[in-house]
């Protein structure tokens, strides 16, 4: 209760409640039979090519490359080797099906760490700070774990072979990863503003176009969630998948961040940001574009579709008792 009460004296109830709100209303308008049905489609392709690659190029460059940004980027990697571990032993137990296994190490192995993510992290520290640490998390490893080793998976498990072209194309054609590799070459230069600043004649074209960015980012965090909100689905037969869906959830939402907790308290000197970002973000909810492969690719469509409606609101509650724990 004072947990609570110390969160609204922080004026972080109003950033809980738009959460809350982006969700229903996504799950809401689903419903409405006149609703265009692929509405987040076209929403996702807004974060994808504007939203984030906007994000990357304001927040990356202002980085201040340390140690501890190889331990976020590798925070992804570890997981998903011990999703790969973790269910293979699962699925020999309960006897569980190729596809199965497939689909719970795609969904379960990679953390929602943009479209839960972000929101939520801007919401538990009522700042856009842990946004920096959160982009490197996601675009150098979530996202490219999902890009090359999860298309493996993704390919093993529903019978077609990975070539390195395909894989390289997956990469050069996803617009956040471009912008990735531009704000790296903007790092010397602390970002866009900073680099028009030591242009004579061009200094106020650097802050419009800071600002810019920043105005076509802003709208990520809602869009995010209301995306998000349209995609969940609940039915009656998605209970008969218990089993595969407790032991998905477990691995995630505790498992995975109790896993990354232990190993940055051996290579962490202190419990800074870049700390407990790197652990939230390894306890967000299964990774919506990793459920989006393994349909793909007819690993249990239904598994996945159940773990995403119930995981990301779980998820909410799970990740604020993780923020309590490392605070």
């Amino acid at each position: 209760m004072l947990s609570f009460v110390k969160l609204i004296k922080k004026n972080k109830l109003e950033n809980l409640l738009l959460i809350f709100a982006c969700l229903v209303l996504g799950f809401a308008f689903k419903q409405i039979p006149i609703f265009p049905k692929d509405t987040h489609k076209g929403i996702n392709t807004y974060i994808i090519w504007v939203a984030l690659p906007c994000l990357a190029l304001i927040y990356i460059p202002k980085l201040e490359f340390s140690v501890s940004l190889i331990w976020l980027v590798l925070m992804a990697w570890v997981i998903f080797g011990l999703s790969i571990l973790f269910f293979k032993v699962m699925a020999k137990v309960f006897k569980w099906s190729r596809q199965t296994e497939g689909c719970l190490v795609l969904a379960c192995g990679l953390s929602n760490t943009s479209f839960v993510g972000f929101p939520l992290l801007e919401f538990l520290y009522n700042s856009k700070q842990p946004l920096q640490y959160a982009i490197v998390c996601d675009q150098a490893g979530s996202f490219l774990v999902l890009a090359t080793v999860g298309l493996i998976v993704a390919m093993n498990y529903g019978g077609d072979k990975p070539t390195p072209r395909v894989i390289f194309k997956k990469l050069i054609y996803f617009p956040p990863f471009i912008a990735f590799l531009l704000a790296l070459l903007l790092v010397p230069f602390g970002g866009v503003e900073k680099l028009f600043l030591q242009i004579n004649g061009l200094e106020q074209i650097g802050t419009i176009l800071e600002n810019v960015l920043i105005k076509l980012a802003a709208p990520l965090v809602t869009l995010a969630l209301f995306s998000v909100g349209l995609q969940i689905e609940f039915s009656k037969e998605n209970f008969k998948l218990f089993n595969p869906f407790f032991f998905g959830l477990l691995f995630k939402l505790f498992l995975a961040p109790l896993a990354i907790y232990f190993l940055y308290l051996l290579v962490f000197t202190e419990k800074n940001m870049a700390f407990q970002v790197g652990i939230l973000e390894a306890a967000m909810a299964p990774m919506v574009t990793g459920v989006l492969l393994a349909q793909e690719y007819k690993l249990n469509p239904k598994l996945g579709g159940f773990l995403l409606a119930v995981g990301i609101p779980l998820s909410i509650a799970t990740v604020y008792l993780w923020y309590l724990f490392l605070n």
